[in-house]
This record gives structure tokens, sequence and C-alpha cells, in this order.
């Protein structure tokens, strides 16, 4: 063989695994064949992120719950609006409090690692979101005070169900990751441990339709307890190879 057809039969073939990446099985016959799927994924995302916007709108000054009132700034959820992959943890804290971004901390510069060397995903391609969109603090008066965060409550966490679950069904991803026990519990509606909830998928039906789930142990944990690392990358990869198998 020699080099021109070489060199064509490697561009052939870097081709296909690239439009293999993008879900389609077949080489289009035609420029409208071509055309059609592209408007229409198009089309899907342009509706996800206008219905994602609306929805954080429609919640920017939410108070339906005391945390509401304490907030510096909403945490709505940032990412990908067509993502296959989203994260759901359990509320924001102190950093995301001021910025209005999700998993920005220390904790969430744990996550985005992972993410990238373990999916092998950046962080733009994913959609990363909380139960709760306020920040939960042991003490509201001191708003400035770092080391101020707890778990959300129950009530809390009911009266910002309805949003994340909209965000789930407008996002529609092939993948779910919760973070934690207390988005987990929440989420899989269990009172079983997380260790005895993760390691696994979980099928659950959000908008007429099955999404599979997946629990892992919060990032923030590990910043406590290194040893915690091998559970995220362990489940990670499982997510990995998950989105391998439906690409």
């Amino acid at each position: 063989m020699d080099n021109n057809l070489q060199q064509v039969v490697a561009g052939f073939k870097a081709y296909l695994k690239q439009e293999k990446k993008k879900g389609r099985q077949a080489v289009p016959k035609s420029a409208s064949q071509e055309t059609t799927p592209k408007s229409s994924t198009r089309a899907a995302a342009t509706g996800r992120a206008e219905a994602v916007g609306q929805l954080c709108q429609q919640f920017a000054d939410c108070q339906n719950c005391l945390l509401g009132r304490t907030r510096k700034k909403l945490v709505f959820g940032e990412g990908d609006p067509d993502a296959r992959l989203m994260f759901i943890g359990e509320g924001p804290g102190f950093d995301e409090d001021q910025t209005g971004r999700p998993f920005i901390g220390k904790a969430g510069q744990l996550l985005t690692k992972a993410i990238e060397t373990t999916i092998n995903l950046r962080r733009e391609e994913v959609y990363i979101g909380n139960i709760v969109k306020c920040h939960p603090m042991k003490n509201p008066d001191t708003p400035e005070m770092r080391g101020n965060d707890r778990p959300p409550s129950t009530e809390e966490m009911a009266a910002c169900l309805p949003i994340i679950t909209r965000q789930i069904e407008i996002i529609n991803p092939e993948i779910i990751c919760l973070l934690g026990r207390t988005a987990t519990q929440a989420i899989l509606k269990s009172n079983e441990g997380l260790h005895q909830l993760r390691n696994q998928f979980h099928t659950l039906n959000f908008g007429g339709k099955d999404l599979q789930f997946i629990a892992t142990v919060h990032p923030a944990s590990c910043l406590y307890d290194p040893s915690n690392k091998k559970y995220i990358w362990e489940d990670f990869k499982k997510i990995r190879d998950f989105l391998k198998k439906t690409s």
C-alpha cells in the first residue's frame, strides 16, 4: 500500500471513529441524509437549553423554604443541557453560595479531576447540580464564615425536589451519578446506607423514561479521608464503561 492510500485509509478510519462517538451508525449516502440528523440534534439541544434557562428564571427568587432568606446566590446548576451524564450533590457550600456555581471549591476541584481522568469527559460536557439550590448553614447569621455547612433538612429537600426533578426530565441524561448519602437517599427514596446502594445501577422513571442512576461517595469526604477516593474511581469507571457501551 503506497503512502497516499495509507493516509486516505487512516483518515477514513479517524472519520468513522469520530462519527461513532456522535452516535451515527452508518455513513450518510447523501447531503440531505447528512444534514437532517445534525439539524434535529441541534434543535433538541437548543430546546433543552431554553427549557433549563426558563426553569432557572422561574425559581430565581425562590422562597419555598427558609434557605431562600439566607442565601447569597441561588446555585441552580451548570453544564451541557444535552449531557449524557449528570451529577447531583446535596447542596451548595460557601464557595458555591458566593459565586452561584456548583462544585467549585476543593471538593469540586476533586470532582472535576475525577471526571476528566477517569470518565474522560470535560466538566463542560456534563451537567452538575444539587438537591437544594441554596446554601444550608449551621448558623445563618454568619454567612461569611467558612465551615458553616450542614446537610439540608428533609423539609428543605422536599421544597427543592420539584426543581431537580424537572432538571432531570429536561436534560434526560443516559446516566446520573448521585454524590453522597444525602442525595442518594433523597433521589432513590431509600433509607439504606450509601455503601449498600453504591457499586450498582438503579433504574428510576423520570418524565416517562427509565434512567440509570449510580451512587458514590461525596467528593468532600475524600478531603477528610483520602482513602474514599478509591470508591469514586471504582464508580466512575463503571460510568465510563456504561457510556462506552451506549455510544
